[in-house]
C-alpha cells in the first residue's frame, strides 16, 4: 500500500480519512524542533555572556577594589601625617614619642626623636621649614630640627595649619585661646577672633568660597572666610556627611575639580574629610559630600601640595594607605 501523504500545514502524516496523523511527524516538524533548541541555545548563552560581563566591570570598579595598606607602623600612637612637597615628596609622621619620615612614598621609614612628641604638623612647599606641635613647637627644615621659642603655650595647640600663600604665616587653634595667627614662623602670635568651634583637632587653609575648615571630633566640618564666624560645612540632604566624628582634615588646591556656585562664583580643588566611617570629599567647599572607597576608621589624613593627586591616610591601627590618582583607587 502507498503511503499515505504529508500535510503541507502541519508536517504530519494524514491517515486514510485525511486527517493529521500526530504520532507521526515529519522533516518540517523535526526541522522546527531543532530550530527552536539552538534559539533557546544561542539566547541562555547570550545571556550568560551579559551577566557574567555586567559582574565583571561591577567587581573590578576602582570603588570596589579592596584597599591595601603599603605599611603598617607599630610602637607609637600616630597623631598626624603631612605631606612636604617637590618632586620627590617626603612624608612626615607625627607620634607619641617623636617624627617618623618616608623618602619612598611611604615604604619604608626612618625615626627621628623629638622630646615631647608631635601632635600636629603643619607643612608647605619643598623649600618651606615643616613646623611640629607637642609639648613644644618646632621647627624642621631638611633635617636641622630646632625649637622655636614662642609666647604661645604649644601643649596647649589642638590644629595647626600653614598658609600655602605666604612663607612664615601660621595659624592655630589653641584651647582657651581660640583662633590665633602668626606672621614670623610661630614665635609671636595674635588672636583672630573669638573662641573656635569646641574639640577641633584639625585645620586646613582652603581657597575657595570659605578659606578655612575646621574639624572636630563631635560636631563635623565648620567653615570660615575670616576665622570670626563660622558656618556648618557638613553638606546637606543627600550630600551630607553621614558621621560628625571628622579626625583629618586636608585641602587639594591643584585637584583638578572645578565648581560654580549658583551666584557665579567659581571654586577649585577638593577637601578631603579623614572620619571614623572612611574618606569623603567635597569640591564646593563643604555644601556636600561624596564617599572616596577607602573605609577605614581615618586617624591622619594629607595631601600633596604640589599636584601630585598624592594622598596619604592612616588608619586607627597605624596601617598606611596611598593613592597617587587623587582618592580613587589605593592599591
Amino acid at each position: 500500500m502507498p503511503d499515505a501523504p504529508w500535510c503541507p500545514t502541519c508536517g504530519h502524516r494524514l491517515d486514510r480519512a485525511g486527517s493529521p496523523n500526530a504520532r507521526q511527524a515529519g522533516p518540517a516538524s523535526r526541522s522546527g524542533r531543532g530550530r527552536g533548541i539552538w534559539i533557546l541555545v544561542g539566547a541562555v548563552l547570550s545571556f550568560a555572556v551579559v551577566v557574567g560581563a555586567a559582574a565583571w566591570l561591577y567587581l573590578s570598579a576602582p570603588e570596589r577594589q579592596q584597599e591595601k595598606p603599603i605599611a603598617t607602623l607599630t610602637g607609637s600612637v600616630v597623631t598626624a601625617v603631612a605631606i612636604q612637597g617637590g618632586s620627590a615628596p617626603t612624608i612626615l609622621v607625627g607620634t607619641d614619642s617623636g617624627l617618623l619620615t618616608s623618602e619612598d612614598l611611604g615604604v619604608t621609614w626612618r625615626r627621628m626623636l623629638v622630646p615631647g612628641g608631635v601632635r600636629v604638623i603643619a607643612a608647605r612647599g619643598a623649600s618651606s621649614p615643616v613646623f611640629l606641635a607637642g609639648q613644644s613647637l618646632w621647627r624642621l627644615a631638611g633635617q636641622d630640627l630646632s625649637r622655636v621659642p614662642t609666647d604661645l603655650p604649644a601643649s596647649a595647640i589642638e590644629a595647626l595649619a600653614a598658609d600655602p600663600s605666604k612663607a612664615g604665616r601660621l595659624l592655630a587653634v589653641v584651647s582657651g585661646h581660640g583662633l590665633v595667627i602668626s606672621e614670623d614662623g610661630g614665635r609671636s602670635w595674635s588672636q583672630i577672633g573669638g573662641e573656635a568651634p569646641a574639640d577641633a583637632d584639625a585645620l586646613v587653609v582652603g581657597g575657595g568660597m570659605g578659606s578655612l575648615f575646621l574639624a572636630t571630633r563631635q560636631h563635623g566640618i565648620f567653615a570660615s572666610a575670616d576665622g570670626r564666624s563660622w558656618a556648618n560645612a557638613n553638606g546637606f540632604v543627600n550630600g551630607a556627611l553621614p558621621t560628625r566624628d571628622i579626625a583629618a582634615l586636608a585641602y587639594d588646591p591643584r585637584s583638578g575639580d572645578r565648581y560654580v556656585a549658583p551666584n557665579g562664583q567659581v571654586s577649585t580643588g577638593a577637601l578631603y574629610a579623614g572620619t571614623d566611617l572612611g574618606l569623603f570629599k567635597s569640591i564646593d567647599d563643604g555644601q556636600s559630600w561624596s564617599d572616596l572607597p577607602l573605609r577605614r576608621p581615618i586617624q591622619a589624613l594629607a595631601v600633596s601640595p604640589e599636584g601630585l593627586r598624592l594622598l596619604v591616610a592612616i588608619d586607627v591601627n597605624g596601617n598606611v594607605y596611598r593613592s597617587l590618582d587623587g582618592g580613587t583607587t589605593w592599591r
